[in-house]
């Protein structure tokens, strides 16, 4: 259960400085955050402020290289002003380049991830076959940009007809099935991609990735970014895929953006660029008021949202 609460600004010490915190991010990890099970980070403690990426303004500081009036992107929590050090800073942002909000998707941890785990796992060539799952979410939806990008075949995975258009008309993809629409997923990809899939990045896992990975091409490379259309325990039973990677000669392999922090600035520039060029777009959901967090958290994991989950502080 979260609870909100008012209390006092601490004392900035030195190296400290204090960011007005405008825009806040909303993730599917959270599930994972604030349960009790083993992660890949410590789970949010109880009466904790609540970890979020966020984007805003510095207002006071004590560090020489933070000044006032500058904008930051980094680890500022569900709270309205955020107390902070150099080591919850990712990087400093020039509002005039780009709309604050896009520092949290497009050109934040959405597009961070979807760019380290394409383009540093799935390695694309020139017309792969590239599959997406939540294709109309923040980070598939740069998945597939980035794929068109690169020159590829794009088919993408998405729950109603409304966000299948937008996957079209607004993120490029070739195709886009409506799983929900669908009992046979595999076949419909059978037709549309005959000649197999090169490339598969997975926000999901269950039934969809089942169904993807019964199309693989040889040499095919899989990325597991999310495995938001499966409980995280207990861990469901399903097809064991032992023998497809070993027949397809595929690669699987886990993604966390977080191994690939030392890299954010870099990634942050070329994802800007394109961007600027009108390469990159997004969509966003944004709900008014930090009291309207944890119902955002709930729309995001009901699958209920489109593009990237945000709320205006």
């Amino acid at each position: 259960m979260f609870q909100f609460t008012t209390d006092e600004i601490d004392d900035l010490k030195n190296g400290q400085f204090l960011v007005e915190v405008e825009y806040i991010s909303v993730d599917p990890a959270m599930r994972g955050w604030i349960s009790d099970i083993e992660n890949y980070s410590e789970p949010v403690p109880i009466n904790g402020t609540m970890r979020s990426f966020g984007v805003g303004k510095i207002i006071s500081s004590k560090h020489y290289d933070f000044k006032v009036n500058e904008y930051v992107v980094g680890w500022l929590g569900w709270q309205k002003f955020s107390v902070v050090d150099e080591s919850k800073i990712k990087l400093k942002i020039n509002p005039q380049k780009a709309p604050l909000s896009k520092n949290l998707g497009v050109l934040g941890l959405s597009g961070i991830t979807a760019y380290a785990g394409f383009i540093n796992i799935c390695k694309p060539k020139k017309n792969d076959v590239v599959v997406v799952t939540t294709a109309a979410g923040s980070v598939g939806s740069a998945v597939g940009q980035l794929a068109k990008i690169y020159g590829c075949r794009t088919i993408g995975l998405t729950s109603s007809n409304k966000k299948a258009a937008i996957c079209k008309s607004k993120f490029g993809y070739d195709e886009v099935i409506n799983y929900k629409q669908t009992n046979d997923i595999s076949s419909i990809l059978k037709k549309i991609a005959p000649n197999g899939i090169d490339c598969f990045f997975d926000n999901v896992g269950g039934i969809q990735f089942d169904a993807v990975m019964e199309n693989l091409n040889v040499k095919a490379r899989i990325v597991i970014c999310g495995t938001i259309g499966m409980p995280s325990f207990p861990i469901p039973n399903g097809p064991r895929f032992n023998r497809t990677l070993l027949i397809k000669r595929a690669k699987i392999e886990g993604l966390l953006v977080l191994d690939y922090f030392s890299e954010y600035q870099k990634i942050y520039n070329k994802l800007l660029k394109w961007y600027v060029e009108g390469k990159l777009v997004s969509e966003e959901d944004i709900s008014d008021g930090l009291e309207n967090a944890p119902a955002s958290l709930i729309k995001i994991l009901n699958g209920l949202n489109l593009g990237k989950q945000l709320v205006k502080i």
